[in-house]
This record gives C-alpha cells, structure tokens and sequence, in this order.
C-alpha cells in the first residue's frame, strides 16, 4: 500500500495498513510530500492515529511511524512546516495524544514509546515560535518523569524539554530594586519575542529607561534554571538598545533637539498619499510586500534643475544614496512621528515631476497607525534615519527564532573543574587525530596531503588538537602569529577526514574572502564550498551562491503551495487596493455608521430604525420624496427632529437621544466615526499582514533550491551577518561545526545566532587583546563600566571565565624592534620566527621605529561623529600632521616604495578625511571600505569619489578598520594634540597593540607624546610605550632622514619646507654626478635615487668640427623635472598610485 492515499480510511484495518505503509517508504521527505500532496492524505494520517488507542497500539505501529518521522531529512524540507503540518494533524483532535499522556503517566510505555512521546512534546513546544506554547503545562507536569527514567535517551530528551520550557518563559527574578520588563511604553513587553525589532512612536517619546540586564546575571547561581532563557533576553535588548540609541539619537538631531552636528539623512517633506504600492513598478510582473505611495508637492531639491524625465532618473541611477533602497526612514505628521518605514527605491516614479516616494511598512503599530491618519489633505515628512539596520534586524530576528542555544554546557554553565565536552568523530578523523598527535615537530605534508611541507611547533600543534577534540575550542592567535592558518588546517582535516559539514563565519566580507582563499590554498576543492553574500573576489566568485546550479526540482507539492499563495495573493491585491482607497476618504459612509450602530450601539440603533409599513407603503419626506433606511440617521445628524417619524414608538422611547443637541450629537458622532476608523483600519491592517506573510512564505518556498545548494556543499563560508539574514537555509543545511575567525572582534549574538540546532561543534579562533566588537552606544561597553558588556565577544568572555583555550607564540610578520613593543605592553611569551630577522631597513631613514613628536593643537570636526570615541560628539583632526603625512609618503615613495608597500592609519574619521583631501590631489588614496561608509553617512565623500579610487592607490584606514591586515611601512597621525591631556578612546591597550603590530618592517607614527603620557585615562600603556621609545631613541623632533648614496649627509624634517630644502630629489643636496650615455658629461642634477644612467640621453651643447664639412650638434639643456620624467621613461619603479617625483 502506498503512503499518498487517493480516498480517506474508512476502518482500523486500512488505518493500521496506512502506517505500516508509511513506514516501509524509504525516502521519508518524498513520502511527506506526497502526504501532504494529497488532498486526503493529511486527514488519512490523522485518521489512522485516532482508530485505536491500546497499549500495543501506542507501543507498536504509533512508536514506528514516530520513529519514521524522526528522520532529520524530513524536519529540513520546507523550513520545518512540513513537519510541523504533520505533527499537528496527529495530535488534533487529541484523542491519540490524550491516551499517549495517561500511558506515559500509568508506566505502560515502552524504552521507545516513551522517547518518542518526549521527542513530539518537544517539538510541539518548538512549534510556538512567539509566545507561550499550550503544551508547555504538561511538559512542566512531565519532566520530573522523564527525568527519573531509567533510559538515557529518556533523561536526554527531560533535558531538552526542559530547556524549551525555560525558553518558554522569562524569569521573574527582579534586578536593581523594582526595575523589570514591561510597562515603559507599548512596545515593552516582558517576553522579548513579543517586542517590534523597529520602536514605536510611544518608545521614541517615552523618557524611562529601558530595562536591560547586566552581564553578572549569567553567573548568579539564582539565575540558572532560567539562565538560556535570560541570556537570549539579555542579548536581544542589549543589541536593541543599541540600534535604538544610535536612531534615537538621529531623530533628536533631525528635529533640531540635540544641538551639534548636522541631521546625516535626506528630508522630505509637504507628501500626500496617493495609494498602495504592491509590484515591482511599471514591469508589474513580481508582487512586493504592502507599501504606501506618496506625492511630494514640491520637486526634490536635487532634481529641480534637470531637464527631462530621461535625465532626471539618469541622475537618480548615478546618485543611489538619494533615498537609498531600504535605507530606514522616519514617517511624521508635523512633529509626531507615526512610524519608521523604509525606502524601496522606484527610480521610475522619483523621476516623476513631481516624484512619487514609496515606502514599505511592516507590523500591526506602524501600521495602524499610519492607517489611521491617512487623509487625502493629511501633509506628511520623512526623515532619512542614517541607522544601519541591515546589521541589527537578521541577528535580532534570528534570537527571537532561537528555541534553544546549542551548546549550552560549554558556553553558559562551565565552571572551572568541569571536564571538556568531546564531540563524536569519525573513525577516519580519530584517525586522522591520533596521526597529528605522533607528528609534533615534524612534517605534516603527507599526512594533510598538502602541497608544501608544513611542521608545526608545539603551540601550533596543540591549537589543533584543541580545535579538533573540543565541543567548544579557543584558539587565540597574537599578531602576525598565524591564527588564520591554523583555521584553515583545522577545516582541511575536518573536510578531508569526515563528512562533517563546517559552516565559516566571519564579520567582514574581506575577512570572509581571505579565509576562503586560505581554504583554496590548503587544496579544499572550489566545488565543495560555498559563498553566501553579493561580494566576493575573482578566486571566491565560482563560489558564489549566485553562481551554483540546483538540481532540484519542485514537487507536486512545492507547486500547490506556489499556486496557492499566488493566488491569494493576487485576491488580496484586489482588496487592498480597494480597502485602502475606501479607508483614504475623510467621511465615514452613511452605511458604515449605520453597521457600526447595529453591531456596537443597539440602543441608538433602534432609535435610527425607519419603521416599516404594514401594508407595504411608501413613506415620502416633507418634500414628497420615498424616504430610504437612513433618513431617520441623517436627520440625526443634522441636528433635526425625527420628521415624519416623530410620533413613532421607536422615536418616542429613545426621546433623550432625540432631544439631545446639536453639540453633543456631534461628540457622539465624532467618536463613531473614530471607532468605525480604528475598526476598519484594524481589518485592513490584519489583511496586510497576511498579505505580507504570503510574500515571505512564497519568498520562503522559492529559496528553498538556495537551501538545497548549501546541503550538498561541505563548506559554507558567510558573514555573521548573513548568517543570521539566512538562519533557514542554514537550519536546513545543518552544519555540525562552526568555525569563527577574528572572533574577539564579533559581537557574542552575531556568534550564538550563527550556532544552528544541528551544530556539534564551536570553534573560536581570535586574540581579546586587540579590539572588541564595535557598538554605538558607549553606556552599554565594558569601557563604560554599567556592567551591561556588550561589545564583550563570547571568545572574551569565555577566556576571562578560565575556560581552557591555545595560544600561538612565535610570530612572523614584524622585525624583532617592533614586536619588542607589543612584547612588553601585552604578550610576554612572544617569539619571533627566524625570517623576522632578515627584514631590511627603511631606505632613506635613520631608523626602523619613529616617533615624531610635536606640539601642535587639534581641532574637531562637527560633520563626523566617532561612535565609538566614548560618547564624543565630535570627531578629531590635526592639520599639521596631515601635512607632515603627505611629505613623509612622497619621501618614502621618492625611496622608491610603492603604494601596496605602505598604509596610513589614523584613530579618527574626521583625520581620516582631513587625510584624504591632503592626500587626493598627488596620491589618490584608497579608503577602507569600513571607512568610506562612515565618511559617506557623514556627508563628506560621495559613491562616486570612492569608486573613482582605483585599488592600487595607497590606502587610508581606521586603526579600528586596519585590524588583521598588515603592510611593509605603516604611517599612524595618533591626532590627539590638547592641553586637556584628552584622548578619548585611545586609552584602549586594545587599540595601541593594533596600532603597533601592522608593520612588518617600518613604523612611523606622528603625535604629541605630553597629551598621552599625562592623560586622563588610559596615560600607564602610553607611559610604558614611550619608555620603551626613549630608552631605544625612536622618538625625534622630526623625520630622521639620510641620503642612501651618501650616508654622511643626514637631515631631521619637522616641517614641510624642510623636505623642500634639504631632500628636494629625495636624496641630498650632493650633485649626482653620475655619467650620461655620452660617456662625457655628469648629471647636472641633485642627488637622486636613479643610480643608471646608461639610458638617459645627453643633452650638453657639443662643437665638434667634421672632416669634410663642419656643423655643430646642439644639445639644449633641459629642466631637471623635464629629465627625470625623460630618465624614468627607460627606468622606473612601481609606486602605484603615489607621485614619486624627485622634482
């Protein structure tokens, strides 16, 4: 018997052969399909659990088919609403599951029987993704009994029920006197499913402080019945309050509240609303979630001199950051604000004259809201809120999804003492483990089948082990040591030795491209990775999700559930549109006031019921005209008495409604019409939150092929936050290990969101001692000191707890002088490798490590905020030493470096951009990505500056923005110059060990030594740092420069004019000298580095009598800039994008 039956069970014994059926199908996710196929085949199931209900039954053919839809395959089809369709058709009605709880409870089950009743109350828990489930009671009822089970599957699955419960419900435990949850404004609730990921108009306005859990809570012995539950809450308001403080903080500028800088977002204001917004536009050929189209009564500033249609959206497709697409806004009438909607950007209809802004809105508040204020003469303003959203909603979406946290043992109850959690390998990767163990110290290339011969020292090695043996495994890696390279050893023996699928996480798409890379060169084949994400480089684009072909292929199944809500959905078109014209109109309809009467107000209902005659007669009205079912109401209306109906019973039992007067009809009215508005908005607003679900279920079903490319790849390589965008694809590929690199720079919910149900394994490689996760509100940092921790990494954390974690210790990117530094301020245990010996020196400088110091003042810069400077509301500057910069790039680049060869870091953005227009006009220098969005939000750079820097140019960064990346020379303006002895946030130890540890073979740094050895806060690093400068004499007055050619001549530039003066060429003030090609003449310029001369032309005035007849060869002597473009026409050297003029 098949198990998609065609006609419905019609007695026990077909019942019995339906299951038996069931569970002789050996593809369990194609027999669920055609289940579902069917259009019985859902009521056979459910029919085939109610016919008996014996004990042989529920230990015998139920346990089977139980067991039969455990199958993992089965939950991954569909997102898992396959199987929830499924497990819900068994238990409704509740006769089989009614009879399974006494069984449980009498002891009549089997060691099966009894996990399988555990594994469905488990899942029917999880099947309540918001709120309380139902079945929670009796799983509160069952645990004590599966925990006192003599079966360890069992006690297991007690476990994991009670984890759910605890999910199920916040913890009623009270911090900080009477603070809790909920009550503040409407948007504060104590589950934290419950809230809206965007704030509501009452939260904008509301002035109390949101409740919010300090880090301590998680070690509280009090807390740890709940502790799951707690840690998901805490990290869900913690990473809010974040997002909302920075949007907060916008809306307050914007509205003129907050003085200082400049409002970063586009306004738009004077906009009528014209209708809905449901397609993709003129094309009309994909549905789109509900938006609202406005009319701007006035053109957009920008577009008020273009022409044509055609040039205005040509000029819209050049300046994408005009109302970016999906860039947040805030929505108002006058100053209150209704909602936060964001952009999709039609560039057809902002071409229009005048334009038309479409505005996406999602949720019941904003919705109804804006519903209820939608009037045709309603004037409404947006506010372009510069708040990065894309970076908060996946990740705070994907901890209210969270139904537990992988892991938990490890990452939230380990005590010192505990054993470490081992996972369960392989017998090839045990293996594989116990052949590492026997190599220490020797070569590893046959045993890892690489192309080179690798052998590790004994840091190394244990890093390995402990990443291949632990459940939960940390891995810090000082700078320059490698930590990258072991990562990629660890996924290359996992993916050789195992089928273990491994998902790779990384916070940037830079960082995520090298790793992959990393992978490309231990020999993982491009074919069984995959990349998530629009970005990549040549070497990961074959990788790209976008460039895989699925093979599969949708079922029956899959197609009836794309018909359907295609269907649907178009119906629901119809009635939006037409439900939201209605709702536009400002007069409530005569019809619509009687209904709301009828169903809300009987007694003035009655009152307004024109009688009806008897004989079947017309009543005509004073003026002879047949009244209709509304006559008695409009007269009601208008402040008159019951007209030709006065003397009716109807009229003469409601006489205090009738004698009222015309004032107090109009307040009756005026609050009828008010609910009949709230109702209907409430009715539109529920169909367009279903409309909006069927976009997401149809968007759902068509990335399922998606899902199905990342199950077939072995390695998944995505950022944190696509991971947490895309956490039902990855749910569905079910990765076993997850590997974080740069893990102590990744903020813990980015790490816990990323952890999917199947997750076995953890693997953190980072170092805590350089920078932690950036976040934008300072009261919530470890710096601040409230105890909240947020930009604490889970790999910070869990080492400060003592949780056993490697360390590498031989580093081989710095000479041995610039690691001493780093040595001594933070890793005492650090080595150099031997090839750090041989770094050359600095041409042109008298030494490797130079401090300049000086004493001239910064200035701060209104325009840039730095979010993470603890709380300043200004950004820095320093205009000399930009200037100083810009000589100290051209010396280096006359010495003959090119642009890859160096990097400019600076703290701040505000000297960031004072660098870059120092910079632009003779270098053209490369922003880092990080930094070019900061300076766009800013206003200061444009797109179109960025993309016109071409990737050879020298490159400008943030230290902040510089960390895991390196370069030959770094050049550091630290910028702080004040007799304040302020230094903002360069009192982080993180931030100096960056700093020191890019170089590999020079160090320049530019800064007024006073302002940070006497700080405020943060002066003992600087104090030590400077020690060690003087006691090694790196610090100068200036730039300590000598000629290569002639080492005698030395100089110290502290000023602009005196790399002018003194090394004009590059080199000295010595004549070249040098011979030209005529084997006669000297050079006649200044010392400079071009040392062959056999190419470069003569050009001396030559009188030179010939034999037969006389003539002279005129030379003219040119230009020294004239000659030395001549001499590096036939020799040059590569500077990139950096001018190396020796004129």
């Amino acid at each position: 018997m098949s198990c998609k039956a065609k006609r419905s069970l019609e007695n026990p014994t077909s019942s019995q052969l339906f299951l038996q059926a069931l569970c002789l199908q050996t593809d369990p996710p194609a027999c669920i399909d055609k289940i579902l196929a069917s259009n019985v085949g859902l009521s056979s199931l459910r029919i085939a659990f109610q016919y008996n209900a014996t004990t042989a039954f529920l230990n015998g053919l139920a346990t089977d088919a139980l067991i039969y839809l455990q199958n993992p395959d089965i939950k991954t089809i569909g997102g898992g609403q396959f199987l929830t369709k499924i497990l819900l058709a068994i238990v409704d009605p509740p006769f089989f599951w009614d009879a399974l709880v006494e069984a449980f409870k009498a002891k009549q089950l089997s060691q099966k029987a009894q996990q399988c009743f555990g594994w469905l109350l488990h899942q029917l828990i999880a099947t309540q993704s918001n709120g309380v489930s139902p079945y929670v009671p009796l799983a509160e009822e069952m645990v004590p009994l599966f925990a006192s089970s003599p079966h360890l599957c069992v006690r297991t699955m007690a476990q994991k029920i009670h984890c759910m419960i605890s999910f199920a419900s916040v913890s009623p435990i009270v911090f900080h006197g009477d603070l809790r949850p909920g009550g503040r404004h409407d948007n504060d609730l104590p589950d934290f499913r419950q809230i809206a990921i965007l704030p509501t108009p009452d939260e904008i306005a509301s002035t109390e402080a949101p409740f919010l859990r300090p880090s301590w809570v998680l070690d509280d012995p009090s807390t740890e019945s709940h502790r799951e539950a707690l840690y998901l809450d805490s990290q869900f308001r913690l990473m809010r309050e974040d997002m909302i403080h920075e949007l907060r903080g916008e809306l307050r500028i914007a509205l003129g509240k907050q003085t200082g800088r400049k409002h970063r977002g586009f306004v738009v204001d004077r906009m009528r609303i014209i209708g809905v917004s449901l397609d993709d536009g003129l094309e009309k050929k994909k549905n789109l979630k509900f938006a609202i189209t406005f009319q701007c009564e006035d053109d957009l500033p920008q577009l008020r001199k273009l022409g044509n249609h055609a040039h205005r959206k040509a000029y819209l497709k050049k300046n994408t950051r005009l109302l970016k697409h999906q860039s947040l806004t805030c929505l108002m009438v006058g100053e209150t604000v209704l909602a936060f909607p964001c952009v999709r950007r039609d560039e057809e209809l902002l071409a229009k004259t005048p334009p038309e802004i479409v505005l996406e809105l999602e949720g019941e508040v904003p919705i109804t809201s804006l519903l209820l204020k939608a009037k045709p003469t309603a004037l409404f303003t947006i506010l372009q809120i510069d708040t990065a959203l894309f970076a908060y909603e996946p990740v705070l979406n994907a901890l209210k999804r969270m139904q537990a946290l992988p892991l938990a043992r490890e990452l939230l109850f380990w005590k010192e003492g505990d054993a470490m959690g081992t996972p369960e390998h392989s017998v090839g990767l045990r293996e594989a483990i116990s052949m590492l163990d026997k190599s220490i110290g020797q070569d590893l290339r046959d045993v890892m089948d690489l192309d080179k011969s690798i052998v590790l020292d004994q840091s190394q090695m244990n890093a390995l082990l402990s990443g291949l043996t632990q459940k939960v495994s940390i891995i810090q890696g000082p700078p320059g040591t490698g930590k990258s390279f072991i990562g990629a050893l660890l996924a290359k023996i996992i993916h050789d030795y195992s089928d273990l699928k491994i998902l790779v996480v990384c916070y940037t798409n830079h960082a995520l491209d090298q790793f992959l890379e990393d992978l490309l060169d231990v020999g993982i084949p491009i074919k069984q990775m995959v990349r998530m994400g629009g970005k990549y480089t040549p070497r990961t684009k074959p990788m790209a999700l976008q460039s895989q072909q699925s093979s599969t292929r949708f079922t029956n199944l899959d197609h009836s559930v794309i018909d359907r809500c295609k269907c649907e959905i178009e119906q629901l078109s119809k009635i939006l549109k037409r439900s939201f014209s209605e709702n536009l109109q400002q007069e409530i309809s005569i019809r619509k006031l009687m209904v709301y009467l009828e169903r809300r107000q009987q007694a003035f209902y009655e009152a307004v019921q024109v009688p009806t005659l008897e004989d079947g007669m017309k009543v005509v009205d004073e003026k002879g005209r047949a009244v209709d079912r509304y006559y008695l109401l409009r007269r009601w209306k208008a402040g008159c008495d019951a007209g030709v109906f006065q003397n009716e019973q109807n009229i003469c039992d409601a006489s205090d409604i009738w004698t009222m007067d015309r004032e107090t009809r109009q307040l009756y009215l005026s609050q009828w019409e008010e609910r009949v508005k709230k109702l209907a908005s409430g009715k539109l607003c529920r169909q367009i939150l279903r409309y909006n679900d069927l976009i997401d279920e149809l968007t759902r079903k068509f990335r399922e092929k998606d899902a199905a490319i990342l199950r077939s790849k072995q390695i998944i390589g995505c950022t944190t936050t696509a991971a947490a965008k895309y956490c039902l694809d990855l749910q569905a590929a079910a990765p076993d290990v997850v590997l974080v690199e740069e893990a102590g720079e990744i903020l813990e919910s980015h790490v816990v969101t990323a952890l999917g149900e199947a997750a076995k394994q953890l693997i953190l490689i980072g170092d805590h001692k350089q920078l932690r996760p950036k976040v934008n509100n300072y009261e919530l940092t470890v710096e601040k000191g409230e105890g909240y921790d947020l930009n604490r990494s889970l790999f910070e954390r869990l080492v400060l707890k003592g949780y056993p974690h490697q360390t590498l210790h031989t580093q081989h990117r710095m000479r041995p002088e610039i690691s001493a530094l780093v040595r001594h301020l933070t890793y005492p245990d650090l080595l150099d490798a031997p090839k750090t010996q041989g770094h050359p020196p600095i041409r042109g400088l008298r030494d490797n490590i130079i401090f300049i110091n000086h004493d001239h003042l910064e200035d701060g810069s209104l325009q840039i905020m730095d979010c993470h400077d603890m709380g300043s509301s200004s950004s820095k500057q320093n205009v000399f030493e930009a200037k100083m910069v810009l000589k100290i790039v051209k010396y280096l680049a006359q010495q003959g470096y090119g642009s890859s060869q160096m990097v400019v870091l600076t703290p701040y953005l505000a000297q960031l951009h004072k660098l870059q227009r120092e910079l632009k006009n003779e270098i053209d220098p490369v922003l880092n990505d990080l930094d070019s969005y900061e300076l766009i939000r800013a206003g200061l750079l444009t797109p179109k500056d960025i993309m016109s820097c071409k990737p050879s140019f020298l490159r400008l960064a943030t230290i902040d923005n510089y960390q895991g990346e390196e370069s030959d020379i770094v050049i550091i303006s630290l910028t702080r110059s004040n007799p304040d002895h302020d230094i903002g946030f360069m009192s982080s130890p993180e931030r100096v060990n960056v700093l020191l540890s890019r170089a590999r073979d020079g160090l320049i740094m530019i800064g007024n030594s006073d302002t940070f050895t006497q700080a405020r806060k943060g002066k003992a690093v600087w104090q030590q740092l400077f020690a060690l400068l003087r006691d090694n004499d790196h610090i100068y007055d200036g730039l300590p420069v000598k000629c290569e050619r002639h080492p005698y001549r030395t100089a110290l530039l502290s000023t602009e004019l005196q790399f002018e003066q003194d090394c004009p060429d590059g080199e000295c003030l010595e004549p070249c000298n040098a011979k030209l090609n005529c084997g006669l003449h000297a050079c006649p310029s200044l010392c400079h580095r071009l040392q062959d001369h056999s190419m470069m032309a003569c050009r001396q005035k030559v009188h030179k009598p010939m034999p037969q007849r006389p003539f002279s060869v005129q030379r003219v002597q040119r230009t020294r800039r004239s000659m030395l473009s001549q001499m590096y026409k036939y020799q040059t050297y590569t500077t990139g994008g950096i001018t190396a003029s020796t004129g």
